[in-house]
């Protein structure tokens, strides 16, 4: 929004100066105390000689007025510049009320097309409390890339292949239960491979006990049998895969019924056992590249020039491993999708793995190896429910909309009024998880902590619907209608200059945050948003005021709650307009 005023100074600071506008402008920014000025330009950065104060001192007095740019004193090495605030002001808001859901939105993405693939858990393992960090920050990153013009294909590729399916079949037969299985596959599922795994553990030190014709004589055990059932697999024995589909049938029908409370859609649910002949072509290339060396029968990848070790990617009963498969699924994605990036949003525990398959990739000499990007984050600490240490996402998912329930119970009157509270229960609670996950740095490690996140008082998530719900309030009751051609020359108050510069800085954090794939960003900002309209709430009020005051100050909340709506909507949560 800015952008016409920088280009006016550029172009007058380089008459004045000889320094290209091409240079000036980038030096150009926004003040962070608009009560020196609206823009600051860093005279150091116009790389001129002499002493940068004095030639700060000297461009300001030189400096012509127009009805753009109104003023410019000098800060040392600074010239700080006052502009038009009606001018800015009127420009900002009109665009918010021009494009409303799409503010900030460009095209620079246009006719490219990027594959995210987030989330993916295993369907033998619990969807546990840690798919949660990869599940949201996906989630953002894919909506941010559609917000910045690009096709964005999301992707589930879910780990669905593998020896612990043998361990899982083998559990079924002896602990399973079809009525449990079609009430909640993924729970019971979970348990039935604890058991089997608890069993094989037992197993394997009563053997470990024995002397060696004793072991002999047990017979295959557990493992022996599920490296059996899985090679089976392998080779396509159909009873043996139908009772595979089924659980992966099942298990993803329930996976959709949690992604959608998440407000996470999947364009695609692919997984391991999807990679067809991509699998033995990248063995091929792999062998025909001289990549590939043989050890003990098994087969691996040589990667300890690059400091990467060894990576295998074959056991010597012929078994593939994840990166084989992922090889595989890379060369078939570029053939199906013709992808321009390709995003892999994954803990930082597998730093070492995405290394291993984007150096292989590269060693293979793939045209679009340099297409792949490995986003990471931290772990969470201490997240924990009533129910015990193994955390299902389910499980913390109730819980926070119990103990949000909780909080809004707490004050009767109000929960009496709210028309659905069940489901704003569900939403604060989800808000809360969210926000705090993305309020730092998505490497940090952090701490999950229930009793301030579901605070409704500082950087929480309850807060920011709080604020957003406060606003459709104010539109709810206000005696005037959101007009786009206020007088909004009545907005000179120093707290709404401060609203208005922070509506208009929302697309320069979309631009930010495509570059950084930091949801932080986003989440900083619309707290200090939020910040600065609880500031002006006591003294600039829209109720009893004179109507083109009250249109003006309700234009600018309007925008407000447009932006702050739009930023809950890219992290991924439904804006609450009551609660």
């Amino acid at each position: 929004m800015y952008d016409t005023f920088k280009t006016a100074i550029a172009t007058q600071v380089s008459a004045l100066s000889g320094v290209s506008a091409e240079i000036v402008e980038p030096a150009v920014g926004v003040s962070n105390n608009t009560a020196n000025g609206d823009l600051t330009l860093t005279v150091p950065r116009l790389r001129m000689k002499g002493n940068p104060a004095q030639i700060a001192k000297t461009l300001a007095e030189q400096w012509k007025a127009d009805d753009m740019v109104t003023g410019a004193e000098a800060a040392g090495p600074y010239i700080n510049f006052r502009i038009n605030r009606t001018v800015l002001t009127r420009s900002v808001l009109q665009a918010v009320h021009a494009t409303g859901s799409k503010y900030g939105w460009t095209n620079e993405g246009a006719g490219k097309r990027v594959i995210v693939e987030f989330s993916s858990p295993n369907i033998a393992k619990p969807f546990h409390a840690g798919h949660l960090r990869s599940t949201i920050i996906g989630n953002f990153i894919y909506k941010l890339h559609k917000a910045h013009g690009w096709d964005a294909i999301s992707m589930n590729y879910l780990g669905d292949w593998g020896k612990q399916y043998g361990l899982l079949a083998l559990g079924f037969e002896r602990f399973g239960s079809e009525e449990e299985l079609v009430a909640d596959p993924i729970k019971h599922l979970f348990d039935v491979y604890v058991k089997v795994s608890a069993a094989a553990t037992e197993e394997a030190e009563r053997i470990k006990a024995m002397d060696a014709e004793a072991a002999a004589a047990a017979g295959p055990t557990i493992q022996d049998q599920a490296r059996a059932y899985f090679k089976s697999m392998e080779d396509g024995d159909e009873s043996a895969l139908a009772l595979w589909q089924r659980f992966r049938t099942l298990s993803i029908e329930k996976y959709k019924q949690i992604y959608a409370r998440l407000g996470v859609h999947f364009d695609v649910y692919s997984g391991e056992s999807q990679v067809g002949e991509g699998m033995s072509r990248a063995i091929q290339m792999l062998t025909d590249t001289g990549l590939l060396i043989e050890h003990e029968g098994a087969k691996l990848v040589d990667l300890t020039e690059h400091k990467l070790g060894k990576a295998l990617v074959q056991k010597s009963d012929g078994t593939t491993l994840y990166l084989t498969r992922d090889i595989g699924a890379a060369i078939e994605r570029y053939e199906k999708y013709n992808f321009d990036k390709i995003i892999y949003v994954v803990s930082s525990q597998q730093d070492h793995h995405l290394k291993q398959l984007f150096k292989t990739v590269e060693l293979l000499g793939l045209p679009y190896a340099d297409r792949f990007e490995h986003v990471n984050y931290g772990l969470v600490n201490g997240m924990s429910t009533r129910r015990g240490t193994v955390v299902l996402l389910e499980d913390v998912l109730h819980e926070s909309k119990e103990k949000m329930h909780d909080v809004m119970r707490a004050n009767e009157a109000k929960y009496r009024g709210v028309a659905d509270p069940d489901h704003i229960a569900d939403v604060l609670g989800m808000s809360a998880i969210v926000i705090q996950d993305m309020a730092a740095r998505r490497i940090k490690n952090y701490t999950f902590d229930w009793g301030r996140i579901l605070n409704f008082e500082g950087d929480t998530g309850p807060y920011l619907q709080y604020a957003h719900a406060r606003l459709c309030s104010l539109e709810r009751k206000a005696h005037v209608k959101v007009n786009p051609d206020a007088d909004v020359s009545l907005l000179t108050e120093e707290v709404t200059c401060d609203i208005i510069n922070q509506i208009s800085l929302y697309p320069d954090i979309l631009a930010a945050s495509i570059k950084s794939l930091e949801p932080c960003t986003v989440v900083q900002y619309i707290l200090k948003l939020s910040h600065s309209i609880s500031s002006a709430w006591e003294t600039i009020k829209v109720r009893g005021e004179a109507d083109d005051v009250a249109e003006a100050r309700l234009l600018m909340y309007w925008s407000a709650r447009t932006v702050i709506g739009n930023a809950l909507t890219l992290l991924g949560l439904e804006p609450v307009e009551a609660m």
